[in-house]
């Protein structure tokens, strides 16, 4: 049985991985990332394989509020508007709903190395990284980046 692994090298020094932080301290500088930052041009090319998640404090869940078109492809589904922990697929839904937690709880980068089992695609590998999201002077949103190569 395939797991979902954290912080694993091949994550952090996943190439796509670096390039995509290092755009990311160039923008945010000594703050933390933003929505707006993230809709700037040289952000575009990430667009397809960026996830968005917004805390919702009354049900304690995130919910996706964007779902790049990579995704949607690979995953085989859209999961914009839908929550993490919706019992669709429970193996994993609480190994992602924790990563993200602990993006906003603790303001630290969280990467993430598995393949697509619970969906059946065992041989469709993912390296991810999740970082803290600010919005209106507050951080309780996640932007993941999640490259298939």
């Amino acid at each position: 049985m395939s797991g979902i692994f954290r912080n694993l090298d091949e994550s952090i020094k996943h190439p796509d991985i670096i390039k995509f932080l290092e755009l990311c301290d160039r923008a945010r500088r000594d703050g933390h990332m933003t929505v707006p930052l993230v809709q700037e041009r040289p952000f575009g090319r990430y667009w397809p394989h960026l996830i968005l998640n917004r805390w919702h404090e009354d049900k304690e869940d995130f919910i996706y509020s964007f779902w790049g078109t990579k995704l949607t492809t690979v995953y085989g589904m859209d999961l914009t508007g839908k929550y993490i922990r919706r019992g669709e697929f429970k193996q994993t839904e609480d190994t992602f709903w924790q990563a993200h937690m602990d993006v906003i709880t603790d303001l630290n980068s969280v990467y993430l190395n598995t393949n697509i089992h619970w969906l059946g695609k065992e041989f469709q590998f993912l390296n991810a990284v999740i970082i803290p999201l600010e919005r209106d002077g507050q951080v309780s949103e996640t932007l993941a980046y999640v490259t298939f190569k």
